[in-house]
């Protein structure tokens, strides 16, 4: 097999197990709180990735700025961002939640222009335009003198903090490669990062409500979660023209597996379906004439 092939089965399998997890989370999530469900997922991601991470770790690999940019990512990404994505996605549903999410390699490209002053080209610029106008049909919806539907605020600010822990995580990935190990070393400091917010969030957050009833789908989610963070890291080790595009197709599982599974919980119409598979062939027109 080559490194072209695996890459792109690695990225699709990324993208399925992704989709999946925020399937699964999405019941649970109506009956307990976001921040209840990130705790739990950070225990499982210790338990699953830690096991794997130190099975394969060898002592001499070590390096210690490596752990320190992923406690920095266990702070903003497992534990703050994690609450500010499940509670999007619980508001705003998968299909509508993860195309606006879709929006963070577009923030990351912004700044690449403005920072490291990249020119886009025609390409980029033409998928930008589409996963704009994808978004927009995905998050408008006129309720109660609103243009756009409730919860939005929550999907816009996670796409900030994503956008913001790739070059977080690119940093510790840069030390040391071992993304089992360093998303376990994370999770763990994400744990008590949480505690430390409880008594500055409202106590729903916290609640864990039917935790037990659904925890058969929280532990799903969680082994789900775990396996995509290793898929993907391992997918980007390879050409990003390959990954990133079909990275971006996620959405479109989701909107399968909501039609599947989901059908009591998120409606879908036409102009969310057309926004979403807009919005994804727009970051797949970015991904190729920005790496192409």
């Amino acid at each position: 097999m080559t490194l072209e092939t695996q890459t792109i089965l690695l990225a699709l399998l990324g993208a399925f197990l992704m989709a999946l997890t925020n399937i699964a989370f999405t019941i649970p999530l109506r009956n307990m709180g976001s921040f209840a469900l990130v705790q739990l997922n950070n225990i499982g991601n210790i338990v699953l990735l830690g096991a794997i991470g130190m099975w394969s770790f060898a002592p001499s690999e070590f390096r210690w700025e490596a752990f320190a940019w992923f406690a920095i990512l266990g702070v903003f990404n497992y534990s703050i961002n994690r609450w500010i994505f499940y509670t999007g996605l619980n508001a705003m549903g998968p299909s509508r939640h993860i195309a606006i999410v879709s929006l963070t390699p577009l923030l990351s490209l912004g700044f690449a222009v403005f920072l490291l002053g990249e020119r886009p080209g025609e390409f980029v610029l033409a998928g930008t335009f589409l996963v704009v106008a994808g978004v927009v049909a995905v998050g408008y919806e006129p309720t109660e003198g609103k243009w756009f539907r409730a919860g939005i605020g929550w999907s816009l600010t996670s796409v900030v903090f994503l956008a913001c822990s790739v070059y977080v995580r690119n940093r510790g990935m840069s030390y040391m490669a071992a993304p089992a190990l360093l998303t376990a070393w994370g999770a763990l400091v994400a744990i008590p990062t949480g505690e430390l917010l409880r008594p500055l969030l409202p106590k729903r957050f916290f609640e864990w409500g039917g935790a037990k009833r659904y925890f058969h789908l929280i532990l799903i989610g969680t082994c789900l979660n775990g396996l995509a963070q290793i898929t993907i890291n391992q997918a980007m080790r390879g050409k990003l023209s390959l990954a990133v595009p079909i990275m971006s197709a996620s959405p479109v599982f989701v909107i399968l597996f909501s039609a599947m599974f989901l059908r009591k919980i998120e409606r879908l119409n036409k102009r969310v379906i057309i926004g979403v598979l807009i919005a994804v062939a727009g970051m797949m027109v970015i991904g190729v004439g920005r790496h192409n």
